[in-house]
């Protein structure tokens, strides 16, 4: 599956600058989107292209075809190979690594960043107390110093690291320093699904791994509470996920009509919703006893659902 045009523009800055974009690497879906990153200064306006792949089976020679003023792609040895191109094709554009770390903070709420060390810069707090940083290249996540830079603004706290992928050694290793990094790529918003270059926050590292109250594995629709595990059917689990993904992303109460949005077709009765919060409190109170899980799946009064847990203390393994 393609990357979104978010996660495409942390991918290519990965590499450091110049992070250049070709104008045919955004899908015509996205071009509200473009259009807004162009306006908001975290794509530039950059070089035409002058020159184009060769023909696939050329044997003239030539290392590339030149590309002429209006556009079309001239073959050197056969003019009615010529090929005509989309003028969007041949722009390009720049990432703005800089731009792109501000607006990543401005979209979830917490801006203005502030740059620690070159390359590095801290977004903000999340409201259940992480920081949120990020180092959009490689040579940022390689500074020297680089857990000692991120101390400067919390010096105990769990912290967030946006990036480039990293091997499960150096991953483990800032773990261990109270530093829990993640791609950025992989967790970042695509157009639609929340507010532009945002990131999921249900999907962000929490520093509690191996303490999490209840965790939840989709794969195999397994549920751990409290070290005890058990396997749910199909609704109710899809029912739990959502309820643990609200809960994670600081948005606990699910009004119904959401959870029947997700769950129903439009036509099911929107009692089914009800019948199935019920459900789903059986099968729990089955498989750990009705002591343990009393209260878990709260009823709030005229708004909807929600885990009665502390934050950060659920867990959904993707």
């Amino acid at each position: 599956m393609p990357d979104s045009l978010p996660a495409s523009l942390w991918r290519l800055s990965e590499a450091g600058e110049p992070a250049i974009m070709l104008g045919r690497q955004h899908g015509p879906d996205e071009a509200a989107a473009f259009t807004r990153l162009l306006e908001l200064g975290v794509l530039l306006h950059g070089e035409r292209l002058t020159e184009w792949d060769r023909c696939a089976d050329c044997d003239c020679g030539a290392e590339e075809r030149r590309v002429r003023w209006d556009g079309d792609v001239a073959c050197a040895a056969d003019h009615r190979r010529d090929e005509v191109l989309a003028s969007d094709l041949l722009f390009t554009f720049r990432v703005a690594i800089p731009a792109l770390a501000g607006e990543a903070a401005a979209a979830m709420g917490l801006g203005p960043a502030e740059e620690l060390a070159p390359g590095l810069w801290r977004l903000g707090s999340l409201p259940d107390g992480r920081v949120l940083a990020a180092a959009p290249t490689r040579a940022g996540l390689l500074l020297p110093g680089l857990v000692g830079s991120l101390r400067t603004v919390d010096p105990e706290g769990a912290i967030v690291l946006l990036g480039p992928p990293l091997p499960d050694t150096q991953r483990a290793a800032l773990a261990r320093q109270g530093v829990h990094h993640t791609a950025a790529a992989e967790v970042v918003l695509a157009p639609g699904q929340g507010p532009l270059l945002g990131f999921d926050v249900a999907r962000l590292p929490d520093g509690n791994a191996g303490r999490h109250r209840l965790v939840l594995t989709p794969a195999t629709r397994t549920v751990r509470l409290d070290g005890r595990e058990a396997y749910l059917p199909p609704r109710p689990f899809q029912l739990l996920r959502i309820l643990v993904r609200q809960h994670r992303r600081g948005q606990p109460v699910v009004a119904p009509h959401d959870l029947h949005r997700e769950l129903f077709s439009a036509e099911t009765s929107p009692a089914a919703v009800r019948d199935l919060v019920a459900e789903l409190r059986r099968q729990l109170a089955k498989a750990f006893g009705a002591k343990a899980v009393s209260g878990l799946v709260e009823s709030h009064t005229g708004h909807g659902y929600l885990l009665s847990l502390p934050p950060l203390t659920a867990w959904a393994a993707e």
